[in-house]
């Protein structure tokens, strides 16, 4: 299976309308009020204008309850998800509910687990993993740092985020798994020979002039890289 392709952080129309030439699979909008990429929903909603296929949009949240994840896909028509809060319960719920009080049909969730340099997971981290390799369809790993996971810039060790991979896969086969992180075309080349461990890329700080504001050549050499 070729290795998929989300470029994240894309914050206005220009970029987005280039974007959507190359052959990347998803784009993400971060509605996270800590990021240097937040957009609000009103300007993802305009943005989702300049989009020809709206199944690669995804939402990037950080929602305080279940109920604010629904609401907002609801808003956005949106059904990728990516969270980077809540609980393996919350995830469960919100699949649930979505059943009943979501417009969209087929709610995909994707729940990001920060890792830390650290090359050993603890129990209790495997025990994190395991719990959400079973409701999300994806797991994001990116670099945890104060808490919190997304916008560091900070790469994952990668003894630590394979051995992360394995157990994702030894849980649950078909769960997905996107490694993130700092990507960029330097590392990617470095680390290409162990890109077969992951179904997926996020590329976002690694492939910017500054914050939200993307390198279309940058992005077009990951995407030569990756997919040719």
């Amino acid at each position: 299976m070729t290795l998929k392709i989300k470029v994240c952080g894309i914050t206005n129309k220009k970029e987005l309308e280039k974007i959507q030439k190359l052959d990347v699979d998803y784009m993400g909008f971060i509605n996270v009020e800590r990021s240097k990429r937040y957009i609000s929903i009103e300007k993802l909603e305009d943005l989702q204008k300049s989009l020809n296929d709206k199944d690669k949009s995804v939402l990037v949240i950080e929602p305080e309850n279940p109920y604010e994840a629904i609401s907002k896909a609801n808003t956005t028509k949106i059904r990728h998800l990516q969270l980077h809060s809540l609980t393996c319960p919350d995830v469960r719920y919100i699949l649930w509910a979505s059943q009943y009080y979501c417009n969209i049909k087929s709610l995909d969730i994707t729940k990001v687990v920060g890792l830390v340099s650290n090359e050993k997971i603890s129990p209790q981290k495997q025990k994190e993993i395991e719990h959400n390799a079973l409701f999300a369809s994806n797991i994001l790993f990116d670099y945890k740092k104060d808490g919190l996971t997304g916008g560091t810039g900070s790469k994952i060790p990668l003894k630590t985020v394979i051995k992360a991979c394995e157990i994702v896969k030894n849980k649950h086969s078909n769960t997905n798994v996107t490694l993130s992180g700092g990507l960029d075309y330097d590392y990617l080349s470095e680390i290409k020979d162990n890109l077969h461990n992951f179904d997926c890329i996020d590329i976002n700080s690694g492939v910017e002039d500054s914050p939200g504001h993307k390198n279309i050549k940058k992005i077009k050499e990951i995407v030569k890289l990756i997919k040719e």
